[in-house]
């Protein structure tokens, strides 16, 4: 569909973005903007297999808790969280550094399809209008603006990810880093967030899950005692991996999962299982 117009003072969230918005325009489910926790996952254009194995393997988890997950629809890190989101039944919002209406380079049109009809696109620019390059830093304010917080996964020294950064401690918003290798020059960026006390490190999903209220209850980690569960609490799996690793009968895992499924305690995204 083409692009409609945002009324914006029904999101005052959006109101408070600095500088303000003149309009806002989208594509998709509006009603996205009602839902919360949002989170921005932000990085590098060059991410590598270190930061798209983070994705992956924090994605399940974030969409288990229905997080929503934000980011500008560029290659690398953006397009990453977007699809990883998408694979894992989530809701994703991408923010557009260019018009609402602008054909879609050929790479990116199955992605922008399958965002607008399962998920939200957003733009401050109507119709087809190019890019720019002043369009990625505004953008970019979008980005932190409508999220609860801002993740950042790669990033060199002067990323534009950073800027993104930047607008989040502006507007107060929670800022978190994954820390890298240091010898790598796309992790140079979150590396320095991290050391100069900008941005709280993230090694963990759960660190991620208390930033946004949703921290799992010690008492009831305490009980997760069976070695299926243990091993679903280091990183979501797939019947056969656990069966593998566990040595055991594909039924015997099923008939478990099946229990612990109903009984709330874990949940099935893509074929993966994982503490709920």
């Amino acid at each position: 569909m083409k692009g409609r117009r945002v009324e914006m003072e029904k999101w005052p969230e959006i109101g408070r973005i600095k500088p303000g918005l003149k309009e806002l325009w989208y594509r998709g489910k509006l009603e996205l903007l009602d839902r919360r926790p949002k989170l921005a996952i932000v990085g590098s254009r060059r991410m590598s297999s270190y930061g798209a194995t983070m994705i992956e393997k924090w994605m399940p988890e974030l969409v288990a808790n229905r997080v929503i997950i934000v980011s500008g629809f560029m290659y690398g890190v953006d397009q990453k969280a977007h699809k990883e989101c998408l694979a894992n039944g989530g809701d994703t919002i991408g923010v557009f550094g260019w018009g609402i209406d602008r054909p879609a380079a050929e790479m990116d049109v199955k992605l922008e399809q399958a965002i607008e009809e399962r998920g939200l696109l957003l733009s401050e620019y109507p119709g087809p209008i190019e890019a720019a390059l002043f369009m990625f830093p505004a953008r970019n304010r979008i980005v932190a603006g409508i999220s609860d917080a801002v993740m950042v996964v790669e990033a060199a020294e002067k990323s534009g990810s950073l800027i993104t950064a930047d607008w989040a401690v502006r507007m107060g918003k929670p800022l978190l880093a994954l820390p890298g290798n240091l010898t790598s020059r796309i992790s140079r960026g979150t590396n320095w967030l991290i050391s100069a006390d900008r941005a709280q490190m993230v090694t963990e999903v759960s660190d991620v899950l208390a930033t946004l209220g949703l921290a799992r209850k010690k008492e009831r980690q305490s009980v997760l005692t069976d070695p299926i569960l243990e091993l679903l609490q280091t990183e979501p799996k797939m019947i056969d991996e656990i069966v593998g690793i566990m040595r055991m009968s594909v039924g015997e895992v099923m008939g478990k999962l099946s229990e612990w499924e109903l009984a709330g305690i874990v949940v099935c995204r893509a074929g993966r299982y994982f503490i709920k």
